[in-house]
């Protein structure tokens, strides 16, 4: 080994070993850095069309689209988070009367009425055991529900320093990607050690799959949650703000998607007997709330991610596993990249 290429060999050694330790140093804020990248990168078109009218004043113009963003997005999450909370609460409660109340064992034995039931009953099921163990669950998963819901508020309440830091970290580092978001850009743009030519395709690629993503992923569960709490609303089921605030998070797992949540509801109506409200969740939800999905992500995405569709959906439950929620939006990039490099690799070396 010469000595160039051992002083080359020692400087990447480093280079890796001091991005290493930024990363590190930079972990507490990453999910803070990744959702303020998120949300420049989403409205950064808007911004692009909006500097022009504040002429030589970018800096102004970097203020004010980060005030915008902030009252458009910030008050309604707090708004959404609250009430969730508090009908997480009120949900307990309610389960804890109902069984307390003894609506478990009335439920139970309406069921037992169903023909169906009766000829499983008298051939493989011993209902009494069965009784006590839906009663253990219920009370399990009542207390689980309000447990989380009482330890998420007592949370809030006691980093409330910390929540705070983080939003004026977020506000902070918005304006700094929307202000030098084309810089930093370019920085990176300039410093990947590749050619032009694939430089080019490789960011042109995972920009246009981060961009297909966000529009396809929050867009359709944002309308998929706001149809479904105007359903849940209508029939008069409890806490439709929670159910479809969890409509949302459903509509991001692939497959599942909300009938997770609106189909349970359709059971739950089936057995109190409200057969009316039960049909209409069901058509609402079949071929408006469900089929929603089907319609806006192709629109939305379409081919710009040019992923097999399996490999995108074993990729964002993976995602979700590893990395939470930011793992349905990293998941597809990490895809998108390893793709783009196997075809520079192909075209290259092979």
């Amino acid at each position: 080994m010469t000595r160039e290429q051992l002083i080359s060999l020692f400087f990447l050694a480093l280079l890796v070993f001091v991005i290493y330790q930024i990363a590190l140093i930079f972990s507490p804020f990453f999910r803070a850095i990744f959702w303020s990248a998120i949300l420049s990168f989403a409205f950064y078109p808007v911004y692009e069309r909006v500097k022009p009218l504040f002429g030589k004043h970018q800096t102004l113009a970097a203020v004010v689209m980060t005030l915008v963003i902030f009252l458009m997005v910030v008050p309604p999450v707090i708004l959404v988070i609250v009430t969730v909370a508090g009908q997480a609460i009120e949900f307990y409660q309610s389960a804890v009367i109902y069984v307390r109340d003894g609506g478990l064992e009335k439920l139970i034995e309406q069921i037992r009425l169903w023909p169906f039931v009766q000829k499983v009953e008298t051939g493989i099921l011993q209902w009494e055991p069965l009784k006590e163990s839906a009663t253990e669950w219920i009370l399990k998963g009542s207390r689980a529900v309000g447990n989380f819901a009482a330890a998420q508020a007592a949370t809030i309440t006691k980093n409330a320093f910390v929540v705070a830091l983080n939003v004026v970290l977020m506000a902070f580092l918005l304006f700094i990607f929307l202000k030098d978001g084309g810089k930093i850009y370019d920085f990176i743009y300039q410093i990947a050690p590749l050619e032009d030519k694939n430089r080019k395709s490789i960011f042109k690629q995972v920009n246009e799959t981060f961009a297909a993503v966000i529009r396809g992923q929050l867009l359709t569960s944002l309308t998929q949650a706001l149809v479904a709490g105007t359903v849940f609303s209508f029939l008069g089921l409890p806490v439709p703000v929670l159910f479809a605030a969890l409509t949302f998070l459903a509509a991001l797992i692939p497959v599942v998607g909300a009938s997770a949540v609106w189909l349970p509801l359709v059971i739950h109506l089936v057995i109190g007997q409200h057969h009316v409200k039960a049909i209409i969740l069901f058509v609402f939800g079949a071929l408006v709330i469900s089929l929603i999905d089907n319609v806006m992500k192709p629109a939305l995405i379409g081919e710009k991610t040019r992923l097999p569709y399996f490999l995108l959906f074993f990729g964002i439950l993976g995602g979700l596993k590893l990395y939470g929620l930011i793992g349905i939006f990293l998941a597809p990039v990490v895809l998108s990249l390893f793709f783009s490099l196997i075809k520079i690799y192909q075209e290259k070396y092979l």
